[in-house]
């Protein structure tokens, strides 16, 4: 009897090792399966290009507007009000927040025809051919604006011929002789004495794409010439 007793307890204890090695290995409760990451949605950008894709506000407050002024030079303001009514079918608009356009381009957008919630629609034009038309220089009736913008009203000109001059300059002295001597008619701008008037060739130079640095400088009829070449300033005239 001791002898089963014995035997019984080891059956028994064996049986109950045994449990416990498989409990411990694979009893433990069931997890349910860790969802799968989903990859992280792209925040959404407008895009520069796309039709409709940048607007100015009625209230614009972070913006800043270029428009052509007098004299051949750009002027800002942050206020559409405050664009003249001569310059607003071509007008720059800088967003500080929001959309940016293109390289190379420039959001414009003509301050005449607002939308119906008073705001107004910018178009992409290309940087260069905004700084050519809204200053009124080099125009061609080869280019073309996207539609709905309009070229601003440009001044006639004040004079044929106009001389960039300082007051010290010797050579700027001897195209003026030559110009009386000819009969020909000129306005002369001392560019040291009028800021105005260093503003309004630095745009003509650079539209232009000349050296500016040294004087005189001559503009016939939008064409620049550096210093007094006679032969030259004749064709020029």
């Amino acid at each position: 009897m001791a002898a089963y007793t014995r035997a019984a307890m080891t059956r028994r204890c064996a049986s109950l090792l045994g449990l416990w090695i498989l409990c411990s290995g694979g009893c433990e409760p069931e997890k349910p399966p860790a969802p799968a990451k989903q990859p992280a949605a792209a925040p959404a950008t407008a895009e520069a290009g796309e039709a409709g894709a940048a607007v100015l506000p009625a209230d614009a407050k972070d913006a800043i507007l270029t428009y052509a002024g007098d004299r051949g030079q750009f002027k800002d303001t942050s206020k559409p009000t405050e664009v003249p009514e001569e310059a607003r079918g071509l007008v720059r608009v800088t967003l500080l927040q929001g959309p940016q356009p293109p390289d190379g381009a420039v959001w414009a957008a003509n301050l005449k025809t607002p939308e119906a919630d008073g705001s107004w629609k910018l178009t992409t034009v290309p940087r260069a051919q905004f700084e050519e038309l809204a200053l009124g220089l080099g125009r061609s009736s080869a280019v073309e604006l996207p539609p709905g913008l309009e070229a601003p009203v440009v001044a006639p000109r004040e004079a044929d011929v106009i001389v960039y001059k300082t007051e010290w300059c010797g050579v700027c002295k001897q195209v003026q002789s030559y110009l009386d001597k000819k009969g020909v008619k000129y306005v002369a701008k001392d560019i040291e004495k009028d800021s105005a008037a260093a503003g309004e060739l630095r745009a003509k130079a650079k539209a232009k794409g000349v050296q500016t640095g040294s004087v005189p400088i001559i503009d016939v009829r939008g064409e620049l010439m550096v210093g007094f070449n006679r032969a030259r300033l004749e064709q020029l005239l």
